[in-house]
């Protein structure tokens, strides 16, 4: 009889703490990274806006900082800031320049892209065909991943913005995620000598966005897929929607993030947006212009996003600034972004 009391009461015990555990696990936020990529001016003035706090209060909890010199002290004071409470840091940047340095093109040009016509040219990602280029690129990893190292081990070393691929023999049948993964995989292995735990961002932007069709990614390589010629006043869901002048509809950039999915994993994805962005908006040009921030578009979008299993989205917001603040005011829609990514329910 005291068995079967004792069984009953460890079947009792364990189903409560199956409950609790699941109800623990049901308290944690669907959307994993919750991020924002800022640039300096953004940040040094936390008189004016405090991201610390606007980070913490909306759930917020990865940050990158760009525009400044990130080997100066007071670089390395304001990170450690966001460090100390308990956010992520990371570093994004189109890191290509500084993996395969141009200065290198007078010694060795066939470390750099044929264009169309033949010709060797020092710009944008280099030869993906070329060994010796690979090796430079390896030892320039270790040094960046060194000097630059996220408090989360994901590294955001992306290739050039935009740009022509390489149309050497070796190179010119491979679409520019091909080319790019080629360089990606030296990147990540390089990454793994300094930080085991180290992954490595693939970003799917501009002529990228189109999945790798021949050359694939090795492991702990992530998908950050970036819409940049989307509509932002329009939800992703309407297929239809395209802005003018551009190739891709709505329907399109999802028909590319899904083929990305089929070859990234989904749950390690993650959505590089621009809905706060107001570099963006503004055209790159000061003064800036006031950001119009749909928050029905907003929300949707994140459904769209957990649709396909997505469970970490970061977004720009650069240029909300003193002049920003002070000009405009309002800034509710740091607010919303934070909140409606913490407490979003599948």
């Amino acid at each position: 009889m005291r068995i079967h009391i004792y069984i009953g009461l460890l079947l009792s015990f364990l189903l409560l703490s199956s409950c609790g555990e699941n109800k623990r696990n049901g308290d944690k936020p669907f959307f994993q990274t919750r991020g924002i990529l800022l640039a300096w001016n953004d940040v040094s003035n936390p008189d004016v806006i405090d991201w610390i706090v606007k980070m913490k209060e909306n759930g917020l909890n990865t940050i990158s900082v760009s525009g400044y010199d990130y080997q100066s002290e007071a670089y390395a004071e304001m990170k450690q800031k966001f460090v100390d409470n308990g956010l992520d840091f990371v570093y994004e940047e189109h890191a290509m320049p500084w993996l395969l340095p141009r200065k290198l093109f007078e010694s060795h040009p066939e470390y750099f892209r044929m264009d169309k016509e033949g010709v060797r040219r020092p710009d944008f990602n280099g030869c993906p065909s070329n060994r010796e280029a690979h090796a430079i690129v390896y030892e320039n990893a270790k040094k960046l991943g060194k000097a630059n190292a996220p408090t989360n081990h994901k590294y955001y070393f992306w290739l050039y913005d935009g740009g022509e691929k390489c149309y050497c023999n070796e190179c010119r049948d491979l679409n520019d995620a091909d080319q790019g993964l080629l360089f990606e995989n030296t990147i990540i292995k390089a990454l793994k000598e300094i930080d085991p735990q180290a992954q490595l961002a693939h970003l799917a932007y501009d002529k990228t966005t189109p999945a790798p069709s021949r050359i694939k990614p090795e492991k702990d390589i992530f998908l950050e897929f970036a819409p940049f010629y989307r509509r932002w006043d329009i939800p992703l869901s309407v297929r239809e929607a395209r802005r003018e002048g551009v190739e891709w509809s709505h329907g399109e950039y999802l028909d590319m993030l899904e083929a990305n999915l089929n070859i990234f994993p989904a749950e390690t994805a993650q959505i590089l947006e621009y809905w706060l962005d107001v570099s963006l908006v503004s055209g790159w040009q000061k003064p800036q212009k006031k950001l119009d921030f749909n928050k029905e578009v907003f929300l949707d979008d994140l459904k769209t996003y957990a649709n396909y299993g997505i469970r970490n989205i970061s977004c720009y917001g650069a240029w909300i600034d003193d002049y920003y603040v002070n000009t405009y005011k309002d800034i509710s829609f740091v607010n919303d972004y934070g909140q409606g990514l913490y407490n979003f329910k599948k």
